[in-house]
């Protein structure tokens, strides 16, 4: 018994120093004299002090990066550091990990907390974060309660609610697409089922949840002059609509928090939220106290995530058996082609059927269809993944209801013999409610219809803890549908006890 009590001190004492121990300090020369080699130089778990300014005015900013960049990114054609110096700001850049996630970012970034107020001897200090950033914060304020030392956190372009990116990155036959996007596997926790089932619950409840304190940057733009962005905003925007190549406008919405802008005000893609010269113009007015006050109008509460709804049918190369078919009456639709080959896209259709190119960007194609028959073949000379889309179609609407713990599926519009669409769902074990990877159980279920309520329904009430992902398929002889989305059993209640090991062992993406 002693030995155990002596061990469990030990462990106890172990945690705590590993906690404490001091990141790596770099100290800077004043932005004139910062030269593009710098980020040849940038490691992780490490804190860049930036020159104290003449003018120093008792404000300290601390710059945090995303999922997968360090503070390079501050430091290549961006002025935050000259704005921010110039006007008498004492600033840090601090690097916590490049694609560990949240989770580990959180704990680093804390601990950066301390060393920096302590540093130059402030009681708070501002955060500008930009992408996985924000949910970093999020991290070190409310699981390492740092929330007393931190006065505003701005984030720019986070995706609170998860990206639509992670979402099919979870299903094999869409591998080779999201690995064009730059993301590794660490996914499976910024898919938008996670966040909204866990991630929100976990920190929108805490009881030190501070939304005042978060001020939103939110883009809506992607251009074809950044290949990666449109092509990872080209798969955003079929299922979240308006995004900035990765985040969704919807999902940069932190319930209750301050919006410096509405949707599709702000034309920045991902990369360019995170400039200086773009942003710093909105941001110095609220660090010096000069902005007005929030209304409580522009204090949004975010979307209702647990609907997913499609108009579109989605395909791919390596299904040979898959049938592609215009709704009935209907002879037209947008078809969107994301290709592996570089190379020009050729598309081969059968008799009766015309394609227009509408645009073609790289990996990324699309096409206005013009079909006399429902059923469509082609050929082409890539690898694909593909969606039919039909704007003028039957809406399938996926609503995770918590109260019934059940998935329903139910249409937009009244639907004839709707009780005979076939409905599957391929369901997939991907994790357990950490986000730790499992052993992967696939089975596929139909689901039940409730005519009464004249839905479809799936019971979750036979899945065990953890995170699941779901690929339904409606056919109906008038249409069909499908959806990527998933679901998680549990939530984090009472994490904060879990052993710091599993807590580092978490990923989430951007």
């Amino acid at each position: 018994m002693k030995l155990k009590l002596l061990l469990f001190y030990v462990l106890i004492v172990f945690s705590k120093t590993i906690l404490s121990q001091d990141l790596n300090e770099v100290h800077l020369d004043p932005p004139e004299n910062i030269t593009p080699s710098i980020t040849e130089t940038i490691e992780q778990s490490t804190i860049h002090y930036g020159a104290t300014p003449q003018n120093y005015n008792g404000e300290v900013i601390l710059f945090t990066h995303g999922f997968s960049a360090l503070t390079q990114l501050y430091f290549s054609n961006n002025k935050f550091y000259e704005q921010a110096y110039n006007d008498g700001y004492q600033v840090a850049f601090v690097s916590t990990t490049r694609g560990d996630g949240m989770w580990k970012n959180g704990e680093i970034l804390a601990q950066s907390i301390d060393q920096i107020c302590d540093k130059f001897k402030v009681k708070q200090l501002n955060i500008i974060a930009h992408s996985n950033g924000g949910k970093a914060s999020e991290v070190a304020m409310y699981k390492y309660d740092k929330n007393d030392k931190v006065k505003r956190v701005f984030a720019l372009g986070t995706p609170f609610w998860g990206t639509y990116v992670a979402d099919i990155s979870q299903f094999w036959w869409f591998n080779w697409l999201w690995k064009h996007t730059g993301l590794n596997e660490g996914t499976a926790t910024s898919t938008t089922y996670y966040c909204r089932d866990v991630i929100r619950p976990y920190f929108d409840n805490h009881p030190n949840n501070d939304p005042e304190k978060f001020y939103i940057v939110g883009g809506s733009s992607f251009s074809r002059a950044n290949a990666l962005f449109y092509f990872s905003g080209s798969i955003v925007k079929i299922a979240q609509g308006s995004n900035d190549g990765i985040a969704a406008y919807s999902s940069t919405q932190r319930p209750n928090g301050n919006y410096l802008f509405s949707k599709d005000k702000l034309h920045l893609d991902h990369a360019e939220v995170a400039e200086g010269q773009k942003v710093w113009q909105h941001i110095q007015p609220i660090l010096s106290g000069k902005a007005p006050k929030f209304k409580s109008s522009e204090k949004k509460v975010a979307n209702d995530f647990s609907i997913v709804k499609s108009n579109y049918q989605i395909f791919y190369s390596d299904n040979k058996y898959d049938e592609l078919k215009l709704d009935k009456n209907n002879k037209r639709g947008l078809l969107t082609f994301f290709h592996k080959s570089d190379n020009k896209f050729a598309i081969k259709s059968s008799e009766n059927t015309r394609f227009k190119r509408l645009s073609r960007n790289k990996n990324v194609s699309s096409f206005n269809i013009y079909s006399e028959n429902r059923k469509l073949s082609m050929s082409t000379n890539s690898k694909y993944v593909g969606f039919l889309t039909q704007s003028e179609g039957v809406n399938m609407i996926y609503k995770d209801d918590k109260i019934s713990n059940k998935i329903n599926i139910y249409f937009d519009r009244e639907i004839n013999n709707i009780q005979k669409t076939e409905i599957n769902a391929i369901i997939t074990k991907k994790s357990d409610i950490t986000g730790k990877s499992t052993s992967e159980k696939t089975i596929v279920r139909a689901l039940n219809y409730d005519k009464l309520k004249n839905k479809f329904y799936l019971d979750k009430s036979e899945f065990d803890k953890g995170v699941y992902t779901v690929h339904i398929t409606a056919i109906h002889d008038d249409f069909k549908r499908n959806i990527i989305s998933g679901f998680s059993v549990g939530n984090l209640k009472g994490y904060t006890s879990v052993n710091p090991k599993d807590i580092n062992n978490l990923n989430n993406s951007f």
